[in-house]
């Protein structure tokens, strides 16, 4: 969906909100609302149940030198809506799934998972990547993340989690951010293989959105007799300082991570974008092994390694660290052309990360018990 827009020269991306129904997909985007000072338009909602969308709009930021607009959209998610929803997730440069972390709706969450990846499957150009925002942690008998985690696997997803209780706003500015880091990846490759249009977005409004929907939807039986109780919200004006302007200045600028005597430090989800292969899996990655606390050890030849949620062995070679991070990128390239070979891209990633020292240090993460961990890992060769 990203489009390069000619009137103003912003790049344009859109993340979208799915789940199942109920799992808080609204009331997700609604606290984002708050966050922007503005009122989420809602085309059309019956008991508070959504039945094309919610919309939410932002331009702040830079992304390569061009402003950022941002299209915040959720999707309804009954399941005799499942044509508008796919209309919907077609358009996604990343998506946020809001998961219902009760014992009832995890159930759920499955067969909408399994639904939003065999479209994603399909999808032309750069994978759309995917955030579990693990929604309604309060419930007393919520699903733990490890189960939530062995879905996902089980699924051959590979998909950052973060926890939510959507309806104090509680984690949900980190599930976005994580959105927007993934959609800006996507939007680097589509330039990168001259793939991003430059174009008016096909939906400029959401009452653009509203008429393209409905003209799709022309001579079908998706006819909704309930016009009497549909709710009409008004978009106000969104002030300067947000969540969402916030959310996507942390997604953009640089590391500021802090040196911590002379230990490197360990790459986390504030890798600058660009700098991770896999673009989508890798960043997924990321985000993972930042809730660990890394204990690294150097080896005898200066070598830095450590373990992650007893899940994933990082590794950086004594001679993978860079003062020019042109050199550094020049390596992850060849890095990545290696393992691009292979058939196991959930599995690995290569990371350019700041060591907290002015320094830019190559890492490999790999998933424990693969071959990969169990041997050197082939940066050292690569970057020597």
């Amino acid at each position: 969906m990203a489009v390069l827009d000619p009137r103003n020269g912003t790049v344009v991306i859109r993340v979208v909100y799915d789940g199942a129904p109920m799992a808080g997909k609204s009331t997700s985007v609604a606290a984002l609302g708050r966050g922007l000072g503005s009122d989420v338009y809602s085309p059309g909602e019956v008991s508070g149940r959504t039945l094309y969308f919610d919309w939410l709009d932002y331009t702040g930021g830079q992304f390569e030198g061009r402003r950022i607009r941002c299209q915040i959209i959720s999707v309804p998610g009954q399941a005799v809506l499942a044509p508008r929803r796919r209309r919907l997730l077609e358009s996604a440069d990343a998506i946020v799934f809001v998961g219902d972390s009760s014992p009832a709706g995890f159930i759920s969450d499955r067969g909408y998972l399994s639904g939003l990846a065999r479209v994603l499957k399909q999808l032309p150009g750069p994978p759309v990547g995917l955030v579990l925002q693990a929604n309604k942690r309060d419930h007393p008998h919520a699903i733990p993340l490890d189960q939530i985690r062995s879905m996902t696997e089980s699924m051959g997803l590979r998909i950052g989690v973060v926890e939510s209780v959507a309806r104090n706003g509680v984690g949900i500015r980190e599930a976005f951010v994580s959105a927007m880091r993934i959609a800006l990846e996507r939007v680097r490759e589509l330039m990168r293989t001259k793939q991003l249009l430059e174009a008016r977005p096909q939906a400029d409004t959401p009452q653009e959105l509203l008429a393209l929907l409905k003209k799709s939807e022309e001579g079908n039986s998706l006819q909704y007799a309930a016009e009497v109780e549909l709710i009409h919200a008004r978009v106000s004006d969104v002030r300067p300082q947000s969540i969402v302007s916030e959310a996507i200045a942390q997604a953009t600028r640089e590391n500021e991570t802090v040196a911590v005597g002379h230990v490197p430090a360990p790459p986390d989800a504030r890798v600058e974008s660009g700098l991770v292969w896999p673009p989508v899996d890798g960043r997924a990655v990321l985000h993972e092994i930042a809730k660990a606390h890394i204990q690294l050890s150097c080896s005898a030849q200066g070598d830095w390694s450590g373990v992650a949620q007893d899940r994933w062995q990082i590794y950086s070679a004594a001679s993978a660290v860079f003062d020019d991070i042109n050199a550094g990128r020049m390596v992850l390239v060849e890095a990545a052309r290696s393992h691009a070979n292979g058939d196991r891209s959930q599995d690995r990633c290569v990371a350019l990360a700041n060591d907290g020292q002015g320094r830019w240090r190559l890492w490999q993460i790999t998933r424990l018990g693969t071959a990969e961990a169990a041997a050197k890992p082939p940066i050292a060769a690569v970057s020597a």
